[in-house]
């Protein structure tokens, strides 16, 4: 993780997630129809991967387009596609199909040729998405359904999602709702961090050398993992210094937001007595049994910090730091 002058430029093609990472709710985030522009006139191809169901692709791109960001229908996946992909290995185009969720998993399963209900009678199979009008009533019968046999396919497993007022329940916890209600797993989930999920972005928008940025490591940086491809993990969504420290996984670059992918990267360096990055340097006392990251920025403490974790990883095993045993002063 060398110094780079600006970090896109590695690259042929980003996918990008959306919540938390291009906007948090309605509102956009900080740089980032800037900082998309500025790869699109660099000639690198965009693509939008979200694990957020509850609207269309061309809703998406509207959304993307009215903050000032470039985007097509066609380069936008939703993990209602996927979980839809998913469902056409269980049942037959022409099944009923129960919908939960908003107009993008209806829509999704439209497209692949089902007959998508919000009656639950005769349905043979349950899709569950997430959209802001889900009831008790939708998850109520969704689990009687699924009780009864039916197919359930869920688009992801998030359990929260940022939004401009704050973090909100996202699609996961309400389908642990209804797994605490059936008693069993869904037979499919869509999203990310299933790799079915980012083959389908590499193969909308192919890429010799591509790079995934998202706000979480379960779902985003996974993902990439699952396909082999680098991963750039933002701070502007869910994640915090916090979950970078106790990550068991490893995101190969880290950022504020995406505006860190037009300006200079600076990566962290090994030293004698540790790591250093611009000029943040971290070090282990290992008496105390802390990482101290002092001067430059946060985001230089941070990536020096991070380096060092991962150095010491193979002699103190990972979950010395996701368990809090060798924690992190940041100096904040």
């Amino acid at each position: 993780m060398s110094s780079v002058s600006r970090l896109f430029e590695q690259f042929d093609a980003v996918y990008f997630d959306l919540d938390g990472v291009l906007y948090r709710g309605l509102a956009p985030v900080s740089g980032a129809a800037e900082t998309v522009s500025e790869l699109v006139r660099g000639g690198c191809a965009v693509a939008y991967v979200t694990n957020n169901a509850s609207r269309t692709p061309g809703e998406v791109a509207a959304h993307l387009d009215e903050l000032g960001i470039p985007a097509a229908a066609s380069e936008v996946v939703t993990s209602s596609q996927v979980a839809v992909q998913i469902l056409c290995e269980h049942a037959a185009a022409g099944s009923r199909v129960f919908v939960v969720g908003g107009a993008g998993v209806e829509q999704a399963l439209l497209d692949a040729g089902f007959i998508a209900s919000r009656d639950p009678r005769d349905c043979v199979a349950v899709v569950q998405g997430f959209g802001p009008l889900v009831s008790w009533e939708d998850l109520a019968q969704a689990s009687y359904l699924i009780q009864g046999g039916a197919i359930w396919i869920a688009t992801n497993l998030d359990s929260t999602f940022p939004t401009q007022v704050g973090i909100a329940p996202g699609n996961g916890s309400l389908v642990a709702a209804v797994r605490n209600a059936v008693g069993r797993e869904p037979d499919g989930v869509g999203g990310k961090p299933d790799r079915s999920m980012m083959d389908r972005a590499m193969a909308v928008v192919p890429a010799k050398a591509p790079l995934l940025v998202g706000d979480r490591y379960d779902t985003d940086v996974a993902a990439g993992i699952s396909v082999g491809i680098p991963t750039m993990l933002v701070l502007s969504g869910v994640s915090a210094p916090a979950d970078v420290w106790a990550s068991k996984i490893r995101a190969d670059y880290l950022g504020e937001s995406v505006r860190d992918l037009i300006t200079e990267y600076v990566g962290a360096q090994e030293r004698s007595d540790g790591y250093s990055c611009g000029e943040a340097k971290a070090v282990y006392q290992v008496a105390e049994s802390v990482v101290y990251a002092t001067g430059g920025t946060r985001l230089e403490r941070l990536r020096a910090a991070d380096s060092l974790k991962w150095s010491l990883v193979e002699q103190v095993g990972v979950d010395s730091f996701a368990e809090g045993r060798i924690s992190l002063d940041l100096g904040e």
